[in-house]
């Protein structure tokens, strides 16, 4: 079975080159990335508007098609992946956000706080482990940050999540971090 390809099946666009001794195959991943037109398939379009939208979290393109003329819309927005978290016990998992918002809410149950400040602290918290820029960031980092967003929330709620989280073994642990955070102002 013969894999080599003609010359004239592969163009090399904008001057880019491909080792064709090294590689059994066109190196598609050396080619410009090129926006399909959804009408007729051709891979040769121009952007003729580009403008920020959802408060600037995407960039709305507006594309035109060099083989059929037709006008498109294509949105582009980053990707961006939440560190694994390094659990105490060594093992490593993703994060994931749906147990970190039935934690929060457990604590905040029956507590007079709207699911949007809720919402608003799970966004806080994911941009600050976005922000920390490591790929794996261990748990106990999470759960001060939880607890930082609880205390802002409401005092219950962080005391119910912090007597967990810090394992509280009797009463006088309880009245030792009740009396620190009366002492402490709540950190805006």
């Amino acid at each position: 079975m013969d894999l080599t390809v003609s010359p004239s099946v592969y163009r090399k666009p904008y001057g880019l080159s491909c080792q064709w001794d090294a590689l059994p195959w066109p190196s598609l991943f050396l080619l410009p990335a090129t926006m399909h037109c959804p009408f007729c398939g051709a891979n040769d379009t121009k952007v003729i508007d580009s403008r920020l939208v959802a408060e600037g979290e995407q960039v709305r393109r507006r594309r035109e098609c060099l083989a059929c003329g037709e006008r498109f819309t294509t949105f582009e927005t980053a990707e961006l992946v939440l560190p694994r978290l390094i659990k105490t016990d060594g093992s490593r998992q993703p994060f994931d956000e749906e147990k970190l918002r039935a934690g929060m809410q457990r604590a905040l149950e029956k507590r007079p706080v709207s699911v949007e400040r809720l919402e608003a602290a799970l966004v806080h918290i994911k941009h600050k482990l976005r922000a920390t820029g490591e790929r794996e960031v261990k748990s106990l980092v999470v759960g001060e940050l939880v607890m930082t967003e609880l205390q802002k929330l409401d005092e219950v709620a962080y005391i119910r999540f912090a007597s967990v989280y810090r394992r509280f073994q009797d009463l006088n642990e309880f009245r030792e971090e009740i009396d620190r955070l009366a002492r402490e102002p709540v950190k805006q």
